[in-house]
């Protein structure tokens, strides 16, 4: 781990550390400490949903990210077999294309009438469209990451364990809009494992050299060029391990395996933002 890296850190208690890394000295505060997002587990981002074959109007419930591109739930999904279903469903239902479709349907009508009325749009069918191509983006964004994924999974999972029943399309939707009522019933109802304070102390000292470290300065980049490299090696691992998790059918491992990762992939964005 990144922290066998460095030397200086003292490691004794999580509010003693005197000295993260060289000669950054500051306070211990937890203010500052990479934590995991309120909607982390539990309220991924607002969506709505339909199946990609066959698009459903709004009043139904749309289901979850996997239905909507008939795809099995799994940690793991055929990227490329992702984006050409999410391509070929934008042609469709996107409201540019929409609109291209009907003024050629115009034309056709036109061409078979000799005095045909004029033709107006569909608005219920419009907005239907538009709300299918938002929501495909949304599942595209989702389902294309690996991290995404796992944690939208662990959201789906643990909503299910919470009712004690399989849910159904419009409840699978409904958990995609934040609820705080809805989440701290779900965490008392199945709270997770509680983190490792040796990982809390790990995550507190990258934050400190994160936000602390000055970005002018060639040293400081150096470092988070290794703690960059480290990141990524351990968020390939977390993936590998919530993998074989989730084919074990360990659920409370897998959660707990996507909430450390979402300590390391908020640290990771952050340091990507001040490499800038």
């Amino acid at each position: 781990m990144f922290l066998r890296q460095l030397p200086l850190l003292q490691r004794r208690l999580p509010c003693s550390l005197a000295t993260v890394i060289g000669t950054h000295n500051r306070a211990c505060t937890h203010s500052r400490i990479t934590s995991a997002p309120t909607n982390c587990l539990w309220a991924p981002h607002r969506c709505c949903a339909s199946t990609a074959g066959s698009p459903i109007n709004g009043g139904s419930g749309r289901g979850n990210y996997f239905a909507f591109f008939s795809l099995a739930k799994h940690p793991e999904v055929d990227a490329a077999a992702l984006q050409k279903l999410y391509h070929d469903l934008q042609r469709r239902v996107h409201p540019d294309q929409r609109q291209v479709q009907q003024r050629e349907q115009d034309q056709k009508q036109q061409q078979h009438a000799k005095s045909p009325s004029p033709c107006v749009p569909d608005e219920s069918t419009q907005k239907s469209s538009a709300d299918i191509s938002t929501y495909a983006n949304a599942a595209y964004e989702t389902l294309r990451s690996p991290y995404n994924r796992c944690r939208y999974l662990s959201a789906l999972v643990k909503a299910q364990h919470v009712k004690g029943a399989p849910l159904t399309p419009t409840e699978e939707e409904e958990l995609a809009i934040e609820d705080d009522r809805r989440t701290m019933h779900a965490r008392k109802t199945c709270p997770d494992t509680p983190m490792d304070d040796d990982f809390l102390v790990e995550m507190l000292a990258i934050s400190e050299l994160i936000f602390g470290g000055d970005a002018g300065d060639e040293a400081v980049r150096r470092q988070w060029a290794v703690l960059r490299a480290d990141l990524e090696d351990r968020a390939v691992g977390y993936f590998q391990d919530a993998v074989k998790q989730w084919n074990a059918g360990d659920m409370e491992k897998f959660h707990h395996t996507v909430l450390e990762w979402t300590y390391v992939n908020n640290a990771l964005n952050n340091l990507k933002e001040r490499m800038l």
